[in-house]
């Protein structure tokens, strides 16, 4: 089969790969679409998290089941399925803590699990879900990163009728605003740069960091001053901590989405004198039905947030628009026959 794989950091090549082979409680699936995300661009570039090279890359995958293995009891061939990529081991302390999405033994497509950028990927049974009719398998791939949005917002601790601040325009930021519509009265401030991006927020009130005097006080301006009980992290800058941090109001909370490279640097006085809770988010507690709910809902229409589709062929044009395409693109899906 072909495969993108990761030979070195920043040399992303198609090779011929052998076909993976089922374990017995995983499916094998022909691929349909496999969408970039920006952590793939992340590991392309930097392998961040020290894979072991080369790797075939690739974590949010959607096709049709072509063969089960002998354990597989709740899908069969010919099923139209799309996939999770975290794969939690299930017997850790984490997971029998009840914190599977953050297992000490994790396994994960495109880390140590060949990925979704290929004619053929594999995922466990309980990993996958059957792609809604509704949904075109581009559309599908969206489950996890609907996911790990729905776990940003947990952990921000936003309810209805509360103030959420969201910096950062990428794909998750966008995500993260029309799945506020969710919370009743709930009023939405979205801080980016890129015109094109913002406005695929319609329920947010937009500032644009780049043509802004002071990003704070539009900000604050745009909640009367009131400040901010959630905000979500969603550019890694030392810059939108400090703005974040600035902007909430006592008691409020901070979700670290995007992390922050290196030790940034924190107003410890802010933290103590409003009393500020700060908790990172990674991944999900298996929202994966709740996601693809939230899919099928035409109100929020997440689905929007693919904006192109690509030909397997023209791998490098769909990596070019996910990277560089700020002004075009928001999630970029590579489309298999």
């Amino acid at each position: 089969m072909k495969a993108l794989v990761l030979l070195a950091p920043g040399r992303l090549e198609m090779k011929e790969m052998p076909k993976p082979v089922p374990k017995p409680n995983e499916l094998l699936v022909k691929t349909k679409a496999a969408t970039i995300c920006t952590s793939d661009l992340h590991d392309i570039e930097y392998n961040p998290f020290n894979i072991n090279l080369p790797m075939i890359m690739g974590h949010e995958g959607a096709g049709v089941v072509e063969a089960v293995g002998e354990d597989v009891t709740d899908f069969k061939p010919g099923d139209e399925v799309t996939a999770h990529p975290v794969m939690p081991c299930g017997e850790c302390g984490s997971c029998t803590r009840g914190l599977n999405h953050l297992c000490d033994n994790m396994s994960h497509l495109g880390i140590d699990h060949g990925g979704a950028f290929a004619e053929y990927f594999t995922i466990r049974q309980d990993r996958a879900r059957k792609k809604p009719a509704v949904l075109d398998f581009a559309e599908s791939t969206l489950m996890e990163p609907v996911c790990v949005c729905i776990e940003a917002l947990e952990r921000a601790n936003m309810k209805d009728g509360r103030n959420i601040l969201i910096i950062g325009d990428g794909p998750f930021g966008i995500l993260m605003s029309r799945l506020c519509k969710l919370y009743r009265d709930a009023k939405v401030v979205l801080v980016g740069r890129h015109p094109f991006r913002m406005a695929q927020a319609p329920n947010a009130v937009t500032v644009n960091e780049k043509t802004s005097d002071s990003v704070l006080d539009d900000i604050m301006q745009a909640v009367d001053g009131k400040g901010f009980d959630s905000a979500v992290l969603c550019v890694g800058t030392n810059e939108a901590l400090d703005l974040a941090v600035a902007a909430l109001r006592p008691r409020g909370t901070l979700s670290v989405f995007s992390a922050v490279k290196g030790k940034p640097t924190i107003d410890m006085f802010k933290i103590h004198v409003k009393e500020l809770n700060i908790c990172g988010s990674c991944n999900d507690m298996d929202y994966l039905d709740r996601a693809l709910e939230y899919l099928q809902d035409e109100e929020l229409n997440l689905k929007e947030v693919i904006t192109h589709r690509l030909p397997f062929s023209q791998f490098q044009e769909a990596f070019r628009l996910a990277a560089k395409g700020k002004d075009s693109a928001l999630k970029v899906s590579i489309i298999f026959d």
